[in-house]
């Protein structure tokens, strides 16, 4: 498994909060938002690990990991969704491979009485999964699930917040 370090995923959740923030300024719909935010999370995982000299690929097809670690020849998976009631995250059919995960919560930060700024709240955990984790549905193109309930007691360690105080980032 991937040593992945608290410190260098805070540093990626700053990244991907400084540009989705802006990008967010236009009203879109929460499920573009986590788009958005997933495909930021993949750019600026790769450009960071590859700016402190690992050797490091993003895919090019959904067929391949998000990203692969030449030097140790080990994928990594991130997954991203909504805080909300039911957290669970989607993927299709491909998402069941066997592979260490960051999954990945996000939030709005809303301004208040104290604070006027805008700004994301994150939760980033990593583990190793297969794919007997993942339900499926086999009539829909999001054929695989996985909801928090399924890793609560899986061996993981949080990189960013915890399960129940996020991380805040302006």
């Amino acid at each position: 498994m991937l040593e992945l370090l608290p410190n260098d995923w805070n540093i990626i959740c700053k990244r991907v909060t400084d540009l989705a923030l802006p990008i967010f300024r236009i009203p879109f719909n929460t499920r573009l938002r986590s788009e958005i935010i997933s495909s930021l999370f993949e750019i600026e995982t790769a450009k960071y690990y590859k700016e402190n000299n690992t050797n490091i690929r993003n895919a090019t097809t959904d067929q391949e990991p998000d990203l692969f670690f030449l030097d140790s020849n080990t994928p990594l998976e991130i997954k991203v969704t909504k805080s909300k009631k039911n957290i669970k995250w989607m993927g299709n059919k491909i998402s069941k491979r066997e592979s260490q995960f960051v999954l990945v919560i996000w939030d709005d930060v809303v301004p208040d009485l104290y604070n006027t700024n805008t700004g994301l709240k994150f939760y980033a955990t990593t583990m190793y999964l297969t794919p007997s984790d993942w339900s499926s549905d086999e009539y829909s193109y999001h054929a695989s699930f996985l909801s928090f309930k399924d890793i609560e007691n899986k061996n993981r360690i949080d990189l960013v917040g915890s399960k129940s105080v996020m991380t805040e980032y302006r």
